[in-house]
């Protein structure tokens, strides 16, 4: 068998080599200009065209990439990191080394993501499928003034696909497995769209996923990670009137599955675990070997062996609507926007925490939120001047319940815990951005936000501890599942916030292929209550703002018609860093532990080497360090230079990217390759105890097709390096060996057939 790195460099070989005739191809999806919704301007502007570090991927870029989910082009953007954390289905992002505080529902993002123009105010339910997706904007660095609250790292904009004008349709058939547990993983998705009647047009899309599960279980040889999703979208475009435009979007959204794939691993000298029957407690790190005692859910019953009530331990159900009313007015030759979204969600999960295959910490959870907004914002043009202004409402409701339960080294014994609370928030805010032309070249820019909060919550600490012998029996509060009779040690506790975000900036056109800018800009990450609370006093209260200030200078350049460089270098300048630090009894406490800095620069773009072959590049390098911190970070008893000295969680020193593509003519079709190399530094946690390790991934793509244009079948991998990939790494602190460290699939090949109809 031929090893990896000779396929790859014979594959290099043959793509430098083969001639080919120019065609429709891949290359051309790849590299086509996505038009940008960053800005809220109701004109078209390509990426090229805007002040701002973005990476836009379209639709067809989407497709070329053949990816599953937000989570595989998670690194595609320099200094951006979309991979998931802890429970699967929840993502906190991370942008520039911004990382986000905690995944309990109720802390808020450090990267905020909207869909269609509608902000979702928690991570879960973020991690969209490859489905029915006009484009995807990653917006690098603080986006507060057009954008809100929590978007201190950045935002990522997910655009569906609207209605068309003309009959489309087109079914897709996906296939994949790997190399660990050979579970299958098929994919159907299904689009039709067109007109219904004059200036009335439709959409329905389906999605449906069915994954057999990628890991293998140790404990007992099944697969495991097995994840089911369901997708309805459908919406109607009318136009009411020659000016006025209505859009009512519906998507519902379902999944359930294994959830969390958690290993413990050895993690250093004088760290190694082993069972007091002698065998080994804990997996090699750099493997995808786990194991769990977990086989089954039984919410309210007991946990362990025997217990198979449920096949799945994670399950949540999304419904949401957007109504988008579009009027174009003669003043200033302008639009007004109206978006009003509604989502409401409802998730369970059950994981086991400490990660090895002896029941150690398992914990149980479910969360419902239902929120809703309204965005009414105006742009339009006077003379050298352009307006964008608008005025912003969030109301957000959330119930939560954690249930916990912990043993020792096989003792019959569990000490068992519950907590949980509801919260709510409403959220005001006016904002007004000017685009002034100065020249013909040169822009100056301003922005303003006013956003006013307020929240509220009653929560119950994860103090009720019961000793059950025998076996482990959850004892909620009924936050979620009952009628809230639980006695509650914090009863509406209140707290407001105000502040103004803000942006200024210069933006000079060299010529027609360069733009050089510099921004100054402000924002904040909302201060919050905790629903997962440890029995202290400080995590009573609630967390105060986080406040993040950038410069940045950027540009962007086509060199020449065949060589496209973009760059940004930027500062961040972080106040009252929000962090978790883990107590005693292993509750999560989320506190103003700091100030510090952010210091990186970002190299992105593409040459087109030859009429078939173009390579794709993208390079963050970031440095971060505290300033001055005033928490004891790592727990030692001591507020020093030992924690000012600590790594900042979450941010990657180095990553990049490199992809070659290459068209090649066979008679009457065009078969289009690619091979994508990506690497991330490594990544610790919040105490520097345990770390994600780096990621070296290669992936490929081989599609054909016929100059009709009527298939395409696809042959690919992922991750072909079987590379393990952590999307979290914390250390319990239990003499187990417990150790939190989520797992991200390996290797993965797949064919894919996709046919459009006329």
């Amino acid at each position: 068998m031929i090893r990896l790195r000779e396929w790859v460099s014979a594959f290099l070989v043959l793509v430098f080599l083969t001639s080919a005739a120019y065609a429709e191809s891949s290359r051309d999806r790849l590299i086509e200009e996505v038009v940008v919704t960053a800005t809220k301007k109701s004109v078209e502007e390509g990426v090229q065209d805007v002040p701002i570090a973005i990476t836009a991927i379209g639709e067809g870029q989407l497709d070329a990439l053949k990816f599953k989910d937000l989570t595989d082009i998670g690194f595609l953007a320099p200094n951006a990191n979309l991979q998931p954390l802890t429970t699967q289905g929840t993502a906190f992002f991370s942008i520039r080394g911004v990382t986000p505080s905690s995944s309990i529902i109720s802390r808020d993002p450090s990267v905020g993501v909207f869909t269609d123009g509608v902000y979702n105010p928690t991570g879960q339910g973020t991690v969209f499928d490859n489905f029915d997706i006009e484009s995807i904007e990653i917006l690098r660095g603080p986006q507060g003034v057009l954008q809100g609250r929590n978007v201190v790292g950045g935002a990522i904009l997910i655009t569906t696909k609207k209605p068309t004008d003309e009959f489309e349709a087109d079914l897709r058939i996906r296939a994949d497995t790997g190399m660990q547990g050979t579970g299958e993983d098929i994919t159907l998705t299904g689009n039709i769209s067109g007109p219904i009647s004059e200036g009335l047009r439709g959409k329905l899309a389906v999605y449906r996923n069915d994954d057999d599960g990628w890991f293998e279980n140790e404990f007992n040889g099944d697969n495991a990670g097995h994840n089911e999703v369901t997708i309805l979208r459908g919406a109607l475009s009318w136009d009411a009137t020659d000016t006025i435009n209505l859009l009512l979007q519906y998507e519902y959204f379902d999944q359930e599955g294994f959830g969390l794939v958690n290993q413990s691993h050895n993690r250093g000298s004088g760290r190694e675990f082993t069972r007091p029957d002698g065998s080994l407690g804990q997996f090699d790190k750099g493997s995808h070997d786990f194991g769990t005692e977990m086989v089954g859910s039984c919410v309210g019953f007991e946990v362990g062996p025997g217990c198979d009530v449920l096949d799945h331990f994670f399950e949540q159900r999304v419904d949401s609507v957007t109504f988008t009313t579009t009027i174009d007015v003669p003043f200033g030759d302008g639009t007004i926007t109206n978006i009003y979204g509604w989502r409401e969600l409802e998730a369970r999960s059950q994981g086991d925490i400490d990660g090895t295959t002896f029941a150690t910490f398992p914990a149980w959870g479910g969360n419902n939120l239902e929120h809703w907004s309204n965005e009414i914002r105006y742009f339009g043009t006077f003379g050298a001047v352009d307006v964008t202004t608008g005025i912003y409402y969030l109301d957000v409701e959330i119930e939560s319940e954690t249930n916990q339960s912990l043993r020792i080294s096989g003792a019959p014994t569990w000490i068992n815990r519950s907590g949980g609370g509801f919260a709510e928030s409403e959220t005001f805010g006016v904002f007004a951005n000017l685009d002034f032309a100065v020249t013909d070249t040169v822009t100056v820019s301003g922005g303003l936000r006013y956003t006013d909060e307020e929240k509220s919550a009653s929560s119950h600490a994860l103090n009720n501890n019961r000793a059950i012998e025998g076996f482990q029996r959850f004892f909620g509060c009924g936050f979620v599942v009952g009628d809230r009779t639980c006695v509650l040690d914090v009863d509406n506790a209140k707290d407001d916030w105000s502040n103004v975000s803000y942006r200024a900036g210069v933006t000079w056109d060299v010529d027609d292929t360069t733009m050089l800018y510099t921004t100054l800009s402000r924002s904040y990450r909302a201060g919050s209550f905790s629903l997962r609370r440890s029995n202290v006093a400080d995590d009573r209260g609630a967390v105060d703002e986080e406040q993040m200030e950038q410069f940045e200078v950027g540009l962007k350049w086509d060199v020449t018609d065949r060589f496209r460089l973009n760059a940004a270098l930027f500062v961040i300048e972080a106040t009252d860093l929000q962090r978790v630090t883990l107590a005693q009894d292993l509750s999560q406490i989320t506190g103003n532990v700091a100030d510090a800095r952010f210091t990186g620069i970002e190299l992105d773009g593409r040459a087109f080497l030859t009429d078939s072959l173009t390579l794709t590049y993208a390079i963050g390098m970031n440095d971060g360090e505290y300033l001055e911190v005033n928490t004891d970070i790592n727990g030692d008893g001591e507020i020093n230079s030992i924690d000012e000295n600590l790594d900042l969680p979450g941010l990657a020193n180095l990553m990049y990217n490199f992809g070659v593509l290459h068209d090649t003519s066979i008679g009457e079709y065009t078969l289009s390759s690619q091979v994508l190399f990506t690497h991330r530094d490594n990544i610790t946690d919040d105490e520097n105890f345990a770390n994600r390790g780096s990621v070296d991934t290669i992936d490929v793509n081989f599609s054909l097709m016929p100059s009709s244009g009527k298939w395409e079948a696809s042959l690919y991998g992922r991750n072909l390096t079987d590379h393990v990939i952590y999307t979290q790494s914390t250390e319990l602190g239990l003499i187990d060996g417990a150790h939190l460290a989520g797992l991200a699939k390996g290797r993965r090949i797949g064919v894919e057939f996709r046919y459009f109809f006329d």
